[in-house]
This record gives structure tokens, sequence and C-alpha cells, in this order.
């Protein structure tokens, strides 16, 4: 095994009180080259599907074999004993082929921010951006000194960065900026509410793909910490790493082995405590507080300029009482984000959870009063985060794609309270294929071996799936399009809760997309495919690094 990927899978086994595995992050990404074109193998056909009317489960016979074949590689497996949902729809005319359980209620995983991407595209437009600004109360005199606080200001864009960051600061010393003698302020105030989603376990909070959903949101919330030769290193210094003495554990045969790495950080703050036997590991960890990371990176960047900062560098949320309006202050430099098609491109291909709980806080600052907050809630208290989740339902309920009985408690699928229908996202992706956005939306999906979560699976369906991926602890799950060898396309949705085996449900469920495929197991995959590319249920199927849960 190279180092790297020693660094990678660590990361994959390390959760905050020791050995508590992290397995549910365990899929591969490829690259997702931006300016590449689209290399899915088909066009997904606009449906002439009136959601209106329940979708009816086909006597056809070659369906009736199909579904029939389905459900004998479920139940002749070894994960026959989890609880599994499928869905299988036509495109053409809207008969369902095949469907187990397929209007019961499942944990989705990370198919769930399929959802979020509907709504999002929907309300605010393939074409939206999100702005981050430097403001103060005051302007910057003649000789370049500016009286008061340098605010920067988020409202929730996902991709601020480093470059971004850099941006403004070279915008604040052409606008003539010399020296700042109050503080610089990293404003996350524009989100009201919780930073982490409902139903997160505590256990996720240390690792990237349960960064907090900052208004002000910088380099992916995320850093590195790295053990090289027994030191402790870190990516930023803003975090800080202690790596501890290997603590011998005696083994049955009273032999003493060591752990091969742990991490734990605090619920509240950016120190790692780094243990094992490896003297060489890394793994990617979420930052605290990241708007005040944001903050010390400007400070620091106008320091390299010149300019000087006489204050502090501290944050501020919603709760702060320091009577900051930012819709009085002037602003000083402004920059945007990529547009939702790109942010949702993103998060969908690589699956990044912070992409879709900002996207989910969004739409809850932006239209949450479309959904009145109850009795037990009042409006008054109700986050961004609620309100964001209780739009996202009843735009479901009104499309007609789902029941009241639903759940929606985030928006990247980590939650635990969160339980959607198989049919439900059949329905999604049937109202996704004949809306505005629908060629945005299906670009945004994982090609089978070709990128993304999708990029190490379903070789010899290559080009032919277009699917989100989900994975979380005894929970795995696919749904997308498929095209099968006549050129007919499906709408389907599998998955599995409460499967215990190590991600085994992934190769199971990959046998069943292959089937609705029309593709058999044993066939040979396209001199182009990925062969690495998981084909079949017997196949152990390998820990990678994404950017979320999958």
């Amino acid at each position: 095994m190279t180092n790297a990927l020693r660094l990678l899978g660590l990361s994959l086994l390390i959760i905050t009180t020791g050995c508590f595995s992290a397995k549910q992050q365990a899929e591969e990404v490829k690259p997702v080259d931006p300016t590449a074109a689209d290399t899915a193998a088909f066009d997904v056909p606009v449906p002439n599907i009136n959601l209106t009317n329940p979708l009816v489960v086909s006597t056809r016979p070659d369906d009736v074999a199909m579904c029939s074949e389905i459900n004998d590689l479920i139940d002749k497996s070894p994960y026959a004993n989890a609880h599994w949902g499928v869905i299988v729809v036509s495109l053409k005319d809207g008969r369902v082929a095949c469907s187990r359980d397929g209007r019961k209620l499942f944990n989705p995983a990370s198919i769930q921010k399929t959802l979020v991407a509907m709504v999002a595209l929907d309300k605010l437009g393939p074409d939206y951006r999100w702005k981050t600004t430097v403001l103060s109360g005051g302007n910057i005199g003649a000789d370049g000194t500016l009286d008061g606080d340098l605010v920067l200001h988020g409202e929730g864009a996902p991709d601020f960065d480093n470059e971004a960051l850099e941006n403004l600061a070279g915008q604040l010393q052409a606008a003539g900026l010399k020296r700042v003698r109050g503080a610089v302020v990293g404003d996350a105030g524009y989100f009201r509410g919780e930073t982490i989603g409902a139903g997160w376990t505590w256990n996720e909070l240390q690792w990237y793909y349960g960064a907090e959903a900052s208004a002000l949101t910088f380099n992916d919330n995320q850093a590195f910490v790295n053990v090289e030769n027994g030191v402790g290193k870190t990516s930023t210094d803003y975090i800080r790493a202690t790596v501890g003495t290997p603590t011998p554990i005696p083994n049955a045969n009273n032999q003493n082995v060591y752990e091969e790495g742990g991490v734990r950080r605090g619920l509240a703050d950016n120190d790692f405590y780094v243990w094992g036997s490896s003297k060489n590991f890394g793994m990617r960890v979420a930052v605290h507080d990241p708007a005040k990371w944001a903050a010390k990176s400007l400070r620091e960047s106008l320091e390299r300029k010149g300019i000087t900062v006489e204050g502090e560098t501290r944050s501020r949320d919603w709760r702060t009482e320091d009577g900051f309006q930012p819709e009085k202050a002037r602003e000083l430099a402004r920059v945007e984000s990529q547009p939702l098609a790109e942010i949702v491109r993103r998060m969908n291909k690589r699956s990044i959870n912070l992409y879709a709980e900002l996207l989910l806080r969004t739409l809850g600052k932006k239209f949450g009063t479309e959904v009145p907050a109850n009795i037990q809630l009042p409006e008054s208290v109700r986050g961004d985060d609620t309100a964001g989740a209780a739009l996202v339902k009843k735009w479901l309920l009104e499309h007609r794609i789902a029941a009241d009985e639903m759940q929606i408690a985030d928006g990247s699928g980590l939650s635990r309270l969160d339980f959607v229908t198989p049919e439900s996202f059949a329905r999604a992706f049937i109202a996704a294929a004949r809306a505005p956005f629908a060629q945005v939306f299906t670009d945004s999906l994982p090609v089978a071996a070709t990128d993304g979560t999708l990029g190490g699976r379903l070789a010899l369906a290559k080009g032919k799936v277009l699917a989100k991926t989900g994975t979380v602890t005894y929970v795995n799950s696919l749904a997308g399009y498929a095209q099968n060898k006549s050129g007919e396309v499906f709408t389907f949705a599998v998955i599995a809760n409460n499967d215990t085996h190590r991600n085994g449900a992934v190769g199971m469920i990959d046998r069943i997309v292959l089937r609705i495929a029309g593709i058999a197991p044993d066939e040979k995959p396209p001199a182009d495919a990925n062969v690495n590319a998981n084909t079949n249920a017997n196949i152990s199927t390998k820990n990678f690094v994404t950017n979320s849960v999958n």
C-alpha cells in the first residue's frame, strides 16, 4: 500500500473516541474535470408522466422477470437480512418495472442531496451566485486609515477560499487601505440556527464530512493533520496537533499490540490529539469556527501587503450582540461565487456535505417564510436550517413527489432523522427530467465508471448510469437514471438499511443496477472502462475517501 493510500485510508478508520470506524465515508471519487464535456452516453428523455396519478406496477413478462431476478439477488445474498427498498420506473410510459418496499420509509444517506439540489435549482435558478463582502461602518480616509472594524461578511458561499480572500485583500489595497484601527471580524451572522445538522452523531463533527455549515465558509472548512516521524503537523496554524505516546494493549496471547492510529478533537476547539503506532499518517479534519479562520487569514493577507491592523481578530454569529448591522454598513470589497449550476455539479459529483447544508440554509434564509413555523417552533426562533428543511418538504409535496410522512432533517443525508421512500426518489427524478433545470441536474450526477463517486464502480455499464451514491454507517444507496441495451431509460432508487457488513451492500446494489441496464455481471467491460470498478456482489469493496457522506 502506498503512503498516500495509507494516509487517506487511516482517516476513515479514526473517529473521535479512537476506534469507532468512519467507514460510512468509503467510496472512490474520481477527480472531476470542470472543463470536460458531458461523458454520459445517453440523453435523459423528457417524460410524459402525470405524477398526480399513482405509479402502477407493471405486469409485462420482461418486467416481472427482471424484478424476480432482483429479488432473488437480494434474498439469496449475505445481505438479505438488511432492509431493502427498490423502485424502477420507465421514463417512456411511467410503468413500475420493479418495486420492493418502494413506498416504505428508508434512511436515504447522501442521495438526499439530489432533493436539495432540485429545490435550489428551481427556487434560486442555475445562475444564482453568493456574494462575500468586506464591510465597515466608516470609509477609508485620505491617509489610508479606516477607523473601526473591518468585517468579512459571508452569506453562505460554498466555494469561498484562499484565492477569493486574496482577491478581497487586493481590492482593499487598491482602494488605498493602509491601516485598520479596529478589529478584523469574520461575520457568520447571516444564517440563523445551528451550523450542524439535526440528527448528526457527535462523533462525525471532527471529520471533514461533518464540517460546520457556516455562513462564512472558508476552504471547505477543512484542513489536514499529518504525523511525520512521530511529529504532528497541520496544513494551517489555525489548528494544532499533539502526538501522544502509543499505549500497548495486551492481546489474547498476552502480547502487547498497538493501535495503528487515532485522533480526538474537542467539540468546540481546534486542538487535535493524535496517537498510534504508525509514525507517518494523515487525515482530513473539520475546522471549528471557520469564520474566525477566514478573518485570521484576511488579516495575514493584509499584513503581507503592508496594511497594519491594530485590533483583535474575532468572529461573530447570529447570537452575537454587538450592534453590527450589515445592511447599514459600507461595502469596501466584494467577490462572487461560482454559479449554482457549478456548485450543484461539484456537490453531486463529489458528494460534498457542506455544500448541501449551505444550500439548505440559503433556501431557508430566502424562502423560509413560505412555510409558516409551527406553534412548537415559532418563526422568531426558527433557524434557517429548519426553515430550509421545511421548504424542501413543501416543494416535494407540491410537486406530488412525496407523502407527508417523509422527514427531511438536513441537506446532506448525514442525519439519522431523514426518512424518504424509494418511490419518492423515482418521482423526484421524473420531475427533474422535465424541469427547466433538467440538463443542469443530470449533468451534475456521477457517471458510471467515469467520474465522481461512480468513477470506480459499474465498469460494465460505463456511461449508461447517471446516479447519486449514498453511504453512512449501515446504509448504502444509489438513485438516478439507467439506460438498457434497447435504449429505454429508467429512473431507479436502491436503498439498503441496516446492513452490518462493511459496505458489502454496495456490490449488491451495483448488481441490481446492472440488471436494470440489462447487463450480465460476467460480461466484458468496455475497453476504456475503469477496470477497478466494482461489478458484482462478491467483490469486497475498498475504503476510499470522498468529500462527504456519499
